[in-house]
């Protein structure tokens, strides 16, 4: 006889990029949130132009990556309007970090495997594992794993 295992909900960061773009990140990836306008951020010449430079948060030298940015140069066909963002997300995979430039967050959403629906119509779906809709918007679920790994291929171009 097998025993069903019931998996405990992951909480998730809600955010937005622009416009109804909302994205969220496994909460156990968010190390911390940010107001930008309290972070100096240095400007890296010859960095690639999804990087807006580093910044010294709490003592290490972080990247900062204006994420939506990335996401127009992956997903021509997504939605993004340009936008300032206000605030960052610092966000963890494996030993690295980076600081992840948002619009602003919208909070925190436990979700179930059986509540993640399939994104339809992206070139990168390794990005995105599914969708969920909150507050009857859709959100689409980012990989911070497959994040880390498309930056470490775009700094090897």
């Amino acid at each position: 006889m097998s025993a069903s295992v019931v998996r405990a909900p992951v909480k998730y960061v809600v955010f937005r990029l622009g416009g109804a773009v909302r994205l969220a990140l496994p909460q156990m990836a968010v190390r911390e949130g940010l107001d930008m306008a309290s972070v100096v951020v240095a400007p890296m010449p010859g960095a690639a132009a999804m990087f807006q430079g580093i910044a010294n948060v709490r003592g290490n030298f972080l990247w900062v990556l204006d994420l939506a940015r990335l996401l127009r140069q992956l997903e021509p066909d997504l939605p993004l309007p340009v936008t300032p963002h206000r605030e960052g997300l610092v966000v963890q995979g494996g030993q690295k970090s980076v600081v992840v430039t948002i619009q602003g967050r919208d909070g925190f959403l436990p979700l179930a495997p059986r509540d993640i629906r399939p994104l339809p119509h992206l070139r990168h779906k390794h990005l995105f594992p599914g969708m969920v809709r909150w507050e009857g918007q859709p959100v689409a679920l980012l990989d911070p794993t497959a994040l880390f790994q498309v930056l470490r291929q775009s700094s090897v171009r």
